[in-house]
């Protein structure tokens, strides 16, 4: 269970400092409009799936519904993780020195 919690958390700590990343490369006239809207998505995103871990839960059982939400958990953070350190989030990209 404190497996669970700590992948919670990280997930939320990448997420919301993901949003604030994305945040900063949008316009400045709309940072604050762009982040609030982000923010309204994560829970809503939120909201829909605990609707439908219910259901699972009763469908498949206990044990077999957190051992995939588990799972779902470590994938999510292992995907944002490594999103930082490619593609659109990465700060620096490697480009060849200039000749």
């Amino acid at each position: 269970m404190s497996v669970q919690h700590f992948l919670g958390g990280l997930i939320t700590t990448l997420t919301f400092t993901t949003m604030m990343h994305c945040t900063q490369r949008a316009e400045e006239s709309i940072q604050s409009t762009h982040y609030s809207f982000l923010s309204t998505l994560e829970v809503l995103g939120k909201l829909m799936f605990s609707a439908l871990a219910g259901g699972m839960v009763d469908w498949f059982g206990f044990q077999v519904a957190f051992l995939f939400f588990l799972t779902l958990s470590a994938a999510t953070a292992l995907h944002v993780w490594t999103a930082t350190f490619t593609g659109a989030l990465r700060e620096h990209q490697l480009k060849e020195p200039p000749k």
